[in-house]
């Protein structure tokens, strides 16, 4: 059976947001924490930590709100502007995908032996 793969990130002078970066986002707002987000997602603290930084960089405006220590610990919330970015994320990966199937299948689909996965 052929398959459609596709990767879509977003760039601006370097990758700057794609399927990676959702996820980690979407762990940190599940565990409250990039900590724990690294280690759900096999990843190092510093690397995550390095990876929203440099998102961060380029997009020009806070993605994670740290609180530091405390007696219950620390922990990390996204900001309404990272809530917003996977939304519009999401939306548009929807929509491409819907649209990426459509065109696939106009050009390729005679049968049942085609099939679409996005890789978003």
């Amino acid at each position: 059976m052929l398959v459609l793969k596709y990767k879509i990130w977003f760039e601006e002078e370097g990758k700057v947001f794609g399927k990676g970066p959702y996820d980690l986002l979407s762990c940190v707002e599940k565990h409250g924490s990039l900590s724990e987000a690294a280690k759900q997602l096999n990843m190092s603290y510093t690397k995550a930590f390095n990876l929203i930084k440099s998102i961060e960089g380029r997009l020009g405006y806070e993605l994670i709100a740290t609180k530091v220590g405390g007696a219950k610990g620390g922990g990390a919330t996204l900001t309404e502007e990272a809530k917003e970015l996977m939304n519009m994320y999401q939306l548009f990966m929807l929509e491409c995908e819907f649209s990426l199937k459509t065109i696939f299948e106009k050009y390729f689909v005679k049968d049942e032996k085609y099939f679409v996965k996005g890789d978003h």
